[in-house]
């Protein structure tokens, strides 16, 4: 049986497909890339080892290394031929109170430069100190070349304190460490590790066979003489290793694999519908030539087959395109480096990615083929005689026992949404999203028919004679106008969801931001005769510095103890004194002159009575617990109490113009004093990366959005060119009354224009829905404060304008040609 459907017509699901599978592509390449990167970084922690001994770290005998016995021990095993010890302490990285928090990164030794290892700033460590620190351990502690940095080696320890230089950042590569680049390191050399307390004895044993070694030998005997010195320590082949160190690692960043995941199915969704409409809309414009092969013999597989060979055609070339298009934007990304943590040497396509994509392509338009293809088989022979394709009484019926059921399904998938909520499942979301979709998808005729008539009303009628006859046809047609619109509502109500999402997501981490480093920069460490109020001057010298306050510091006895001993160092905070220069209140909230506020780090209990002493006196106080970037706080009454009129230090608090994340303002501040031993800290680099993290999420979701928006656009203007095909009759009559050519084009520039706003409307009213019910079921209400829901209306506004913009761009080439239509011709039509 000939094909019944031209393949010239399938172009807006070719180029629907084709874009899908393009995005689902380079999901798959970006993903095989990043486990390349990690299988190869993996690889090269091991380097040539053939076997890896790991010491047992619940060894308190041996502080959770191999004892030197062991490395001997290992060494003379049978089949040996080299032995490298992989060394590895970890220590605290301390700063003044309430300045920021400590970490507790890892201690290497000073690695040569060379293979991933990059000095990125400074130079190399060379005697006792002097550290290096990794750019993840710089940036969470706001430390650069010529800092000076804390320790202790445990935090229980104070008297264990020692203090560095800074003199480089260096980025590690995978052959130096056992964990991955973005972990925080210290870099120091053996008299440095010294002080920090860190052991010589290694923690990893690579060891390497002799030429010719029996595997299983070697790994026998290498077992025998480590755990004869230490019965814990655990044996693995180098390869066991490689596997385990690759599932521990992320060299891409999650949140991008995330939306690439979501985006690619969500744009095959789209894609989908556009294919259904496309073929939709063909068999039905075909259905009297289908009747005419019914009459002469034609079955109903036969049908079904004609059609279903189109759409398998125009899914492998779709794909098949899609697919070459998909590796070319994967390069694209890989080599200008716009996937985070991705390296362009481990860029990788295989074959299973290829296939994949052909495959999933070619699926996608089957599936979507397969209602339009049994709908051509239920066309009766009848039709090609009588030209009556289904009675208006029994599409009316359809019609509303559609909107019965969609309803029933959107209030399902509000209630699966709104438990979401409940029992913070983003799962149980995206399960209501779906149901909700559905809902409103299978009550869209009904819905068109409403808003035509609504607007028709609100409009003035007669009054607009092109819009009341647009409207008119929307109500006459709402299946066609349904499907039309179906494609743009989804891309729609993904884009609203995403932005919703990302604006509340976005002011909630600006809250969290903000209470965890409330000021902007902080000039710490200020001596108690220091002249502070030409310190104060020179720094409100400083561009983009607002307002400064100072702050009085006080070291002062605690009891009982906290986990950091008797001593305490607190801040005098006056409340209406340091508002202006503070972005956040928490830390502070209960403040009062018998209040000591603590974090949770000096494990004291709330409402825990505690007693303070200064050189003046004493005060009791009672403890409240509250999380924030202020450390531990009294109020200057207090203050009075403990130190009289003793100076004390201080702290001068800054507040930046702007959002606090410009950080060149701290480098200034760190410029002007450089030298006379103030530490100065600032809380630009977590602003920034957050903000830099922000908008690349930003990009990302513009780019895979707009290849949504394309393939949309494709489908509504094959659309609306098949319509203007069923309906030369009625242009040429429309012509034929006197209709100027601008109103015929109008006409239909106007109906693209109402079922996009209408999609529009609804797939930002669903967007907005269901990104804010994400938020509040990833985050939750027990993060308090921290949860902020925003809607962001220029962004919606936005989106809305750019979905009537796209319907008006879909119909631009058809309404030319339904305007260029010949008014005798047309009705001479049959």
């Amino acid at each position: 049986m000939p094909a019944m459907l031209d393949l010239r017509r399938t172009a807006a699901a070719l180029v629907a497909i084709a874009m899908s599978a393009a995005l689902i592509v380079v999901s798959l390449i970006i993903s095989d890339s990043s486990t390349a990167q990690m299988t190869a970084a993996a690889r090269a922690s091991v380097g040539d080892a053939d076997v890896v001994v790991i010491a047992d770290s619940h060894d308190d005998a041996t502080d959770g290394t191999l004892p030197e016995q062991a490395v001997r021990d290992v060494a003379a095993a049978d089949g040996v031929a080299s032995v490298r010890p992989y060394i590895e302490g970890s220590t605290w990285i301390v700063h003044p109170a309430g300045s920021a928090y400590s970490t507790h990164p890892f201690v290497l030794e000073v690695p040569e430069i060379g293979g991933g290892t990059r000095l990125m700033s400074g130079r190399l460590p060379e005697k006792e100190g002097e550290v290096a620190l990794s750019p993840a351990a710089a940036q969470a502690q706001d430390l650069e070349v010529g800092s000076t940095v804390s320790f202790k080696k445990a935090f229980t320890e104070a008297e264990n304190s020692s203090t560095a230089t800074v003199v480089g950042i260096i980025q590690a590569g995978a052959e130096i460490t056992r964990r991955g680049a973005a972990s925080e390191y210290v870099f120091a050399t053996a008299e440095e590790r010294a002080v920090l307390g860190v052991p010589e004895t290694p923690v990893v044993l690579y060891v390497t066979g002799s030429v010719g070694a029996n595997s299983a030998t070697l790994m026998n005997s290498v077992e025998q003489a480590a755990k004869y010195s230490q019965p814990g320590a655990g044996v693995y082949t180098a390869s066991d290793i490689a596997v385990m160190r690759t599932s521990e690692q992320s060299a891409v960043d999650s949140l991008t694999m995330t939306l690439f995941q979501l985006l690619g199915p969500a744009c095959a969704v789209v894609a989908g519908i556009v294919i259904a409409t496309t073929f939709s809309t063909l068999v039905a414009r075909q259905a009297r030539q289908t009747g005419l092969l019914r009459c002469i013999g034609a079955t109903r597989r036969q049908v079904l087959g004609s059609v279903l060979r189109t759409g398998l055609i125009t899914g492998l070339v779709g794909s098949v395109l899609g697919t070459g298009l998909g590796i070319g934007l994967a390069a694209l990304v890989s080599r200008a480096g716009l996937v985070e943590g991705l390296e362009w040497r481990y860029f990788t396509v295989s074959s299973r990615s290829l296939l994949l994509g052909v495959f999933l392509g070619t699926v996608v338009t089957l599936v979507a083929v397969l209602r339009p293809a049994r709908r051509a088989t239920r066309v009766s022979p009848l039709v090609a005689l009588t030209g009556q394709v289904s009675d208006e009484r029994s599409l009316s019926r359809r019609r509303v026992i559609g909107a019965i059921v969609g309803l029933v399904v959107v209030v399902i998938g509000l209630v699966i949404t709104g438990l979401s909520i409940q029992v913070r499942a983003v799962e149980y979301t995206a399960v209501g999203a779906v149901i909700l979709v559905l809902g409103v998808l299978a009550g869209l005729p009904l819905l068109v028919i409403g808003a035509s008539r609504a607007t028709e009303r609100l409009v003035g009628g007669a009054r607009r004679p092109v819009l009341q006859l647009a409207t008119r046809n929307l109500a006459r047609n709402p299946g066609r106008a349904a499907a039309t619109t179906a494609s743009l509502l989804v891309s729609v109500a993904v884009a609203s969801t995403l932005v919703t999402g990302l604006a509340s997501v976005r002011a909630s981490m600006d809250g969290y931001v903000n209470s965890g480093s409330p000021i902007d920069i902080r000039v710490n460490a200020i001596p108690a005769d220091a002249d502070t109020s030409a310190l104060t001057a020179r720094v409100e010298n400083v561009d983009d510095v607002d307002r400064t306050v100072l702050v009085s510091m006080l070291d002062v006895r605690i009891s009982p103890e906290t986990i950091g001993g008797n001593e305490i160092t607190v801040s005098a905070v006056d409340v209406a004194e340091v508002s202006p220069v503070i972005r956040s209140h928490t830390g502070l909230e209960g403040l009062d002159d018998n209040t000591l506020i603590v974090g949770g780090i000096y494990h004291l209990p709330e409402g825990t009575p505690v007693t303070l002493t200064g050189p003046a006196g004493s005060a009791e106080l009672t403890v409240h617990v509250e999380e924030g970037g202020f450390g531990p706080v009294i109020t200057p009454a207090v203050a009075k109490k403990l130190v009289g009129d003793n100076l004390t230090s201080s702290s001068l608090w800054v507040r930046t113009v702007g959002d606090g994340s410009n950080a060149a303002t701290g480098s200034q501040v760190r410029q002007l004093l450089q030298g006379e031993g103030y530490v100065i800290t600032t809380a630009a680099a977590s602003r920034t990366t957050f903000t830099n993290y922000i908008n690349w999420i930003i990009a990302v979701i513009v780019v895979v959005l707009a290849f949504a928006l394309l393939i949309t656009l494709s489908g509504m203007a094959n659309t609306t060119d098949v319509s203007v095909l069923e309906r030369v009759r009625e242009i040429g009559v429309l012509r034929a009354t006197g209709v100027q050519r601008r109103q015929v084009g109008g006409l239909f520039i106007t109906e693209a224009a109402l079922t996009s706003l209408l999609g529009g409307v609804i797939g930002v009213l669903l967007g907005t829905v269901l990104g804010l019910a994400g938020v509040a079921a990833a985050m939750g209400a027990d993060t308090g404060s921290d949860l902020v829901l925003r809607v962001p209306w220029l962004w919606l506004v936005a989106i809305l304008l750019v979905a009537a913009a796209v319907g008006v761009l879909a119909a631009l080439r058809p309404s030319n040609r339904a305007a260029s239509v010949v008014a005798v011709t047309a009705i001479a039509q049959e």
